[in-house]
């Protein structure tokens, strides 16, 4: 079936404002990027995107010298300058017709982990083949994945692939910072023979990388010990269907079903075992993070950030205390997957997310933590107003009620004593440099930004 010409043009049009989509996006340029779509800036990344892709860092700086030299050796017919130009000018045309001769030609298949975790090291695989029967050598595969946020912690730099043949080779990351990123689309390039021009090879596509807050089990979450019936929630109930974990067994008793007989062990002892089971009940909870920052704070942390010769002036700043409520956040919900809780309600601000039960104890808790990725700062306080209304009936249907907390002010006391005075279980937890002075609540819990975001074991 024939195209529409029009229809054609407006997908290159589109692909065209779209920009080069193996082009690393920048911290300052990456909102212009992705969202303002003008053709003459969009032109302007083209252009800075294949200057990027066919010439290295050597052969940009020796266009700055090779004018130079150019300009003597047209002026002064005896200058020195004439053999070095004319050196030049055969080291580039060499350089061109051997890379031309043995560019690569490569089918190269890219293994990223769709989630990851801050701080921990993970491993991204590549397949390489190559089709010629010339080597590729001087390769570098995938330059542009290395992000301000992410960094290379061992593997490859740069590698070779045989004629004919098929490689494999693994990169190991680490994610610095937590959040969404844009991982561009991959590039097999190579420099051979003098690291002059380069010949590359796209691969993959444009994909998004979500890095998990740094989490860990927190052993002492609850305020009491005692086995899993002391600390079920509120709403606990048992698990619909084949609720039944086997126990052990027992010798048969009057009374016992049949359909509980361990046939086996009836065998090997002679005499009825019958089959135990044991009750698993689904606890549920709800979980709230504080984000409001007074709209003072904000201004302050952006006045720093332009004014600061340390910081750069395209690089937010990041509130340690709020990264630190993030990710205790995220090791409150790690710790009630383990305990076989369901978390209905995550609350980031004033922005509810529910995850509808099916019964079934959680298995992973990766919704939630998406949540928390790009979780941010607020000056709208969803614990003060018509919306803590709201927030503390939704978190009512949920059992338990862990809130997590930035500061000790009117509304945070105010808003738990709404929670208490409905008969709901909550634990509260603090997230603070210094405590705060007054009447604290015996159940409130304070913690330290350092001693979360080192990972010491959290006084609770």
């Amino acid at each position: 079936m024939n195209r529409n010409p029009l229809h054609l043009v407006r997908d290159v049009w589109g692909k065209f404002l779209d920009g080069p989509q193996w082009m690393r996006e920048s911290h300052g340029l990456g909102f212009v990027f992705r969202y303002y779509r003008s053709p003459s800036l969009k032109l302007l990344f083209w252009a800075m995107a294949w200057y990027e892709r066919l010439f290295s860092r050597p052969l940009r700086l020796l266009f700055i010298v090779i004018p130079m030299f150019a300009f003597f050796a047209v002026f002064a017919l005896h200058s020195p300058a004439i053999p070095v130009f004319l050196f030049l000018l055969v080291l580039l045309a060499v350089d061109l017709l051997l890379g031309f001769i043995f560019r690569p030609r490569l089918v190269v298949g890219r293994d990223l982990p769709p989630r990851v975790k801050c701080g921990v090291a993970f491993d991204v695989n590549y397949r390489v083949r190559n089709l010629r029967r010339l080597p590729a050598a001087d390769l570098l595969l995938d330059p542009n994945i290395e992000l301000p946020e992410l960094r290379r912690v061992h593997g490859f730099r740069y590698c070779a692939v045989p004629a004919r043949t098929e490689e494999m080779f693994c990169m190991e990351l680490k994610a610095l910072k937590r959040g969404v990123f844009s991982i561009p689309q991959g590039v097999a390039e190579s420099s051979f023979p003098f690291n002059l021009f380069k010949h590359s090879v796209l691969f993959a596509r444009k994909e998004c990388l979500i890095v998990h807050p740094a989490s860990r089990n927190l052993r002492n979450l609850f305020p009491r010990g005692g086995d899993a019936r002391h600390r079920l929630s509120a709403r606990s109930v048992p698990r619909p269907g084949e609720s039944m974990d086997f126990y052990g067994c027992r010798v048969y008793r009057p009374g016992d079903s049949p359909r509980k007989i361990h046939w086996r062990a009836t065998a090997r002892y002679r005499m009825p075992i019958i089959k135990e089971y044991q009750q698993e009940h689904v606890s549920h909870a709800a979980v709230l993070l504080d984000t409001y920052v007074p709209r003072s704070r904000l201004a302050a942390g952006m006045l720093r950030s332009l004014f600061s010769l340390s910081e750069s002036l395209l690089k937010a700043r990041t509130d340690r205390t709020f990264e630190a409520a993030v990710s205790l956040t995220a090791s409150i919900a790690e710790t009630l997957t383990s305990m076989a809780y369901h978390v209905d309600l995550l609350a980031v601000g004033g922005r509810i997310s529910r995850f509808p039960s099916n019964g079934e104890p959680d298995r992973d808790c990766d919704p939630l933590l998406d949540e928390l990725a790009m979780a941010s700062t607020s000056a709208r306080d969803a614990f003060a107003g018509s919306g803590a209304k709201a927030l503390s009936g939704e978190a009512l249907e949920s059992g338990t009620v862990f809130v997590v907390l930035m500061r000790w002010d009117e509304s945070a006391r105010a808003f738990l004593d709404s929670l208490n005075d409905r008969g709901s279980q909550i634990v509260p937890l603090l997230v603070s440099p210094d405590v705060p002075e007054g009447d604290l609540p015996e159940n409130l819990r304070t913690v330290t930004p350092e001693s979360v975001l080192t990972g010491d074991d959290l006084p609770l």
